[in-house]
């Protein structure tokens, strides 16, 4: 096997759930060619910002492949730290994989920076490289954002503004204004160059993890994003009205109604108790929405449990015409 795989080729069956989802987090394609993401920000045009470099190698695959026979340290890992939120899940997973990797030294990771009392951000990771013989600010983010509908206009270039979180206040213009004007920038403060000197640090290289999903809608869709990713799958959201036309057109075997810590990897043998039909689907969905009116993500799963899509389910009008037109 070639040393450099593609990220391609991980099929993500393995047995455990957070084996599969730490494959996923650190080897799913980013969800945008982040080097080219830079449209509208303040970044210094000398700022080299890049994808993070890591790729599944061979002996990284077989790594992944004994750690599901045996997930027993990474499942201790998970357990030091529990946590509903999902973005602290995933930067636990890759602070795991750089823990362990022989090529990789884990230096700091949630690093804090303050200024007189100020909180400025923090470094989620910073590693040392022994393969490029360098020191790397890693930030990380997973997110999942819906398009809005265009409503006919077919003119409009495509931008990131359209594309909102299932909480509408998260966007994904808002998410890389902070990505890429403050957070990946943190090193060049002076509080901050003052705590890296501390540690015997200098320069860093400056890399991002932003993965996640992207989701149209059946009608009137927004162009994707700037810089999109193609390698990332375009699935797709509908209203609860459009749910039995979408599920007619995915002949999937069943369904099952994903909770949030469960959105990283692809589903793998779903328990027989978690697959629902086209009737229990929609049961379960309005039984979510009496208490939260929070889109769910759905995945067809064929007959052996296994997901084969994935689409979000929103309740009533989505989005509210505020998030709409706030821009």
């Amino acid at each position: 096997m070639n040393p450099q795989c593609s990220a391609a080729i991980i099929n993500f069956s393995y047995q455990t759930q957070a084996v599969r989802d730490l494959a996923w987090a650190c080897f799913a394609p980013p969800l945008l060619h982040i080097a080219d993401a830079t449209w509208g920000t303040a970044a210094p045009a000398t700022t080299a910002i890049s994808a993070c470099s890591l790729t599944p190698t061979a002996s990284r695959l077989d790594w992944l492949q004994r750690l599901d026979h045996d997930p027993a340290p990474l499942l201790e890992h998970l357990s030091k730290r529990p946590s509903h939120r999902l973005g602290v899940y995933f930067e636990l997973l890759w602070h795991f994989f750089l823990q362990r990797d022989p090529d990789i030294e884990l230096v700091a990771h949630n690093l804090p920076i303050h200024d007189n009392g100020t909180t400025l951000g923090e470094f989620d990771c910073i590693y040392y490289d022994r393969v490029r013989a360098r020191h790397v600010h890693l930030e990380l983010a997973v997110k999942y954002f819906l398009g809005v509908p265009r409503g006919g206009d077919t003119t409009t270039p495509a931008t990131a503004y359209e594309w909102l979180g299932p909480d509408q206040r998260d966007r994904l213009a808002t998410k890389l204004e902070q990505l890429l004007q403050r957070q990946i920038l943190l090193a060049d403060t002076a509080a901050a160059k003052a705590v890296l000197a501390q540690r015997g640090l200098g320069e860093l290289a400056r890399e991002i993890a932003l993965k996640g999903y992207l989701f149209q809608p059946p009608v009137d869709a927004p162009p994707p994003p700037p810089s999109y990713n193609s390698e990332c799958t375009m699935s797709r959201w509908v209203t609860a009205q459009q749910l039995d036309a979408c599920c007619a057109t995915l002949a999937a075997a069943c369904y099952t109604v994903l909770p949030k810590m469960c959105w990283l990897s692809p589903v793998y043998c779903a328990p027989p108790d978690q697959r629902l039909d086209r009737q229990q689907l929609r049961q379960r969905l309005h039984a979510l929405w009496r208490s939260d009116h929070y889109p769910a993500l759905v995945a067809a799963l064929d007959r052996e449990g296994t997901e084969t899509s994935r689409f979000f389910v929103t309740p009533g009008t989505w989005p509210d015409p505020v998030s709409r037109d706030d821009k």
